[in-house]
């Protein structure tokens, strides 16, 4: 016959549970932060993109207003 559990057998093994548990809550905690920092990079790089985008966008519409005053003043009489 098989022995009763003990209070102390019973306590190990929910404490073991408990282990395991926590080790893989740990591991899904690392794969989110690991998710976070790929999507935290792309973010950055998406910034970077639209900040060349925005200094590019701007010195054209400089050089097209330039070249269009540029236009009138020579048109203007004297």
């Amino acid at each position: 016959m098989s022995e009763p559990i003990t209070q102390a057998q019973d306590h190990d093994r929910r404490l073991g549970r408990l282990e395991g548990i926590i080790e893989q809550l740990t591991e899904q905690n690392r794969q989110t932060n690991a998710r976070l920092d790929r999507i935290e990079q792309a973010i950055t790089e998406q910034g970077r993109r639209i900040d060349r985008l925005t200094y590019w966008l701007v010195g054209m519409y400089f050089a097209g207003f330039v070249a269009l005053a540029t236009l009138i003043l020579s048109r203007l009489p004297g």
